[in-house]
């Protein structure tokens, strides 16, 4: 496959963390505002294979203390969204946890409008369609938590159409979160659950039974055929972040990367970034690189991005649309 092919090539992401991905430039432009130690940003772009999880994420708190008020996070969202509508991303949802931007004396409502402000603006700007994720955070209380998406309801926000569980996985399983999960189901949030990025293939199928029609990483499910049954059994989607997943060791290396695996068996599964500047990547890198080491080409590609479609807590309308442009301009490709 050629960069400049897949680059123009309409896609679709789902999984994708605002916090993970304001483009470092606007990180700069925001940290030189407000005063803030530039050289602090050299930490966070993950290294290439990290220790886990935990040390992955280490960058994360430096990044936070630059979206705490309502301008960095309308830019943050603007820019991230603009950011994606470069590399030809036409349908992106974009995940985020309101409480972890609320230490400068934001509300949650407030953290929302932001959010949503800045996304409106890239949307008038861009030919991208942008929906928003809600993150509840697994170290978080299900009380803080329950409050929180309570909050988020009551707004109405159409932006606002599913829900997640982000964080620390293997201290707090999916078997304690059924209250969230009951409570986004009864308000008609979607749900699609972290599971299964640090070899918990149990977290999967509990999120399935939970209510979820997506999984985020999933990759626990490669040496657990019973967990691979049920994703077939329910259709479900497997957000799968390559770059990420080798930095976080959720897989060794390439040559154990299971997408050629997963969609012989007929497992649907979509390819997203992750945290686009944690990961130093982009969608476009993210395709040449399973290019270069699994063998995928164009209808592969292809495949991939119309199970983001078809995985897409969006309108059927949308869908139709975004079915016909990737039709045609995937037709000269196959």
């Amino acid at each position: 496959m050629e960069e400049k092919i897949v680059h123009q090539l309409p896609k679709v992401e789902l999984h994708c963390h605002l916090d993970g991905s304001v483009p470092m430039e606007t990180l700069k432009k925001m940290a030189k505002k407000q005063q803030f130690d530039l050289a602090l940003l050299d930490q966070i772009i993950a290294p290439a294979k990290c220790t886990n999880l935990v040390d992955y994420l280490k960058g994360f708190d430096i990044i936070h203390q630059l979206m705490q008020t309502y301008e960095q996070l309308e830019e943050s969202a603007y820019a991230t969204a603009k950011a994606a509508a470069l590399e030809n991303v036409r349908y992106m949802e974009l995940r985020f946890a309101p409480l972890l931007h609320i230490e400068a004396d934001l509300t949650v409502p407030e953290v929302i409008a932001a959010v949503s402000g800045g996304i409106r603006r890239a949307m008038e700007e861009s030919t991208i369609v942008v929906n928003l994720l809600i993150c509840g955070m697994r170290q978080h209380s299900n009380e803080d938590n329950l409050t929180m998406l309570s909050e988020v309801i009551k707004i109405k926000e159409e932006l606002m159409v599913g829900f997640d569980m982000a964080g620390p996985e293997p201290d707090f399983a999916n078997d304690h979160i059924e209250p969230l999960t009951t409570c986004a189901k009864e308000n008609e949030l979607q749900i699609t659950l972290h599971s299964g990025e640090c070899g918990c293939a149990h977290n999967v199928v509990q999120a399935i039974r939970l209510g979820a029609k997506r999984i985020g990483h999933g990759i626990a499910i490669q040496k657990n055929e019973a967990a691979q049954a049920l994703c077939l059994e329910k259709e479900t989607i497997i957000e799968m972040c390559p770059t990420s997943n080798i930095q976080t060791n959720a897989v060794k290396d390439w040559e154990d990367y299971p997408l050629v695996d997963f969609l012989e068996k007929g497992i649907s599964c979509c390819i997203n970034t992750d945290n686009r500047t944690v990961s130093n990547t982009t969608l476009t890198k993210e395709y040449m690189l399973l290019a270069e080491h699994t063998g995928i080409s164009y209808p592969t590609m292809k495949l991939l991005n119309l199970n983001g479609l078809k995985g897409a807590f969006t309108t059927p309308e949308l869908k139709g649309q975004l079915f016909k442009v990737m039709e045609e301009d995937y037709a000269p490709y196959m």
